[in-house]
């Protein structure tokens, strides 16, 4: 089983920073799982929340913020102080980083009110651009129109279907667009939801566990995200 570092080590590190991948580096992770969407300039940066308000000392939207507006706020000391100016990371530098190191990403997209077909040549843009190895990135989300469109243009990479639950809807855009993995909330996933999964040629990625004990109750899974992934190794 594939233990996936959720936003970097989001249990002891500020999510999705430089400090937080290091750190899964270091702990020996194979893969990471980290959230990108669009500024106002159109680059890709690292980034769960469509505001900036939970995570750095600044308010209001990423897509308002120009990157280098962005990289004047603070993303480290809403954790703790020792973070202090920890800055946003861009995909480009991610994808840098993870090459220098080996490591695999599952890269989440993340969208509202953005434009699918801009964000997505975004993506496209970024990966060609850095030249990523495609066989060492998982791209997901749970936006059907996201997933449709990478597939259309990035047809080479692998698909996760992120959902929280399994449904029929999620099943037909499985197929659709033949996506390497189903990625589900754990609390709503059950032993007969893997085997169906796995038995139609699909992986299981479960987030976010991270009481070892819950394993039990899934037996087979592929993956699993976690806050804490050193207690599952």
């Amino acid at each position: 089983m594939i233990i996936v570092g959720h936003r970097g080590i989001a249990g002891r590190f500020p999510e999705n920073t430089k400090a937080s991948i290091l750190a899964a580096i270091e702990l020996g992770l194979e893969w990471v799982e980290v959230d990108i969407q669009p500024t106002k300039d159109g680059e890709l940066v690292v980034c769960h929340d469509h505001k900036i308000d939970r995570c750095s000392n600044g308010k209001g939207r990423v897509d308002s913020f120009t990157l280098d507006q962005l990289r004047e706020f603070d993303f480290g000391s809403w954790f703790s102080p020792e973070f202090k100016s920890e800055s946003i990371l861009t995909l480009g530098e991610l994808l840098s980083l993870a090459k220098l190191h080996r490591l695999k990403l599952n890269l989440e997209v993340k969208i509202d009110q953005h434009n699918v077909q801009q964000v997505c040549g975004l993506v496209k843009e970024c990966l060609l651009k850095n030249n990523a190895n495609r066989n060492d990135i998982v791209l997901s989300s749970f936006s059907p129109d996201i997933i449709r469109e990478l597939h259309r243009i990035l047809p080479e990479y692998n698909l996760g279907v992120l959902s929280d639950r399994l449904t029929s809807k999620v099943k037909q855009l499985l197929d659709e667009v033949s996506a390497i993995s189903c990625n589900l909330n754990y609390l709503r996933t059950n032993k007969k939801h893997i085997e169906l999964l796995q038995a139609d040629g699909y992986q299981v990625w479960c987030y976010t566990v991270n009481n070892p004990n819950r394993l039990k109750y899934l037996p087979g899974l592929d993956a699993i995200f976690s806050d804490y992934p050193e207690r599952f190794l």
